[in-house]
């Protein structure tokens, strides 16, 4: 009786412990609301990280050379307006734990958004860029 007994105990405590276990999945930078730069990276793939201008809405990917160094590379943002650089926050970038398509650019002060989507361009490539969703 007193093996059951131990045997549930260990059993319990184990739960109990792993359901109260802290998991951080760092996916941004820790700037300040000031900074104008930001990296963010998704929790689904490497792949998706980006470097965010905050006052003008540029976007730029992590992507490897064809020596195997990284560069940050300039995304299209299709109907960006033109950048009033006057350090002012206007952009916000979200990534979801769910599925890269959830992947937003917003504009704060007019709440125009725009979505990564992948496209195949004229050399026949996969290419991502951001496109402007429908108000």
């Amino acid at each position: 009786m007193n093996k059951i007994l131990i045997v549930i105990f260990a059993i319990f405590s184990s739960s109990v412990f792993s359901q109260s276990k802290d998991v951080k999945i760092h996916s941004s930078s820790a700037v300040s609301n000031q900074a104008r730069y930001e990296i963010i990276q998704s929790t689904l793939a490497a792949r998706f990280t980006f470097k965010v201008d905050k006052v003008c809405g540029n976007i730029f990917q992590l992507v490897a050379t064809k020596n195997d160094d990284l560069i940050w590379e300039q995304m299209l943002v299709v109907k960006l307006p033109n950048c009033t650089n006057d350090g002012k926050i206007r952009y916000q970038l979200f990534l979801s734990g769910l599925a890269a398509r959830h992947t937003f650019l917003m504009n704060t002060d007019n709440g125009k958004t725009w979505q990564i989507r992948s496209f195949t361009n004229k050399g026949g490539n996969e290419d991502s860029a951001w496109f402007l969703l429908d108000d």
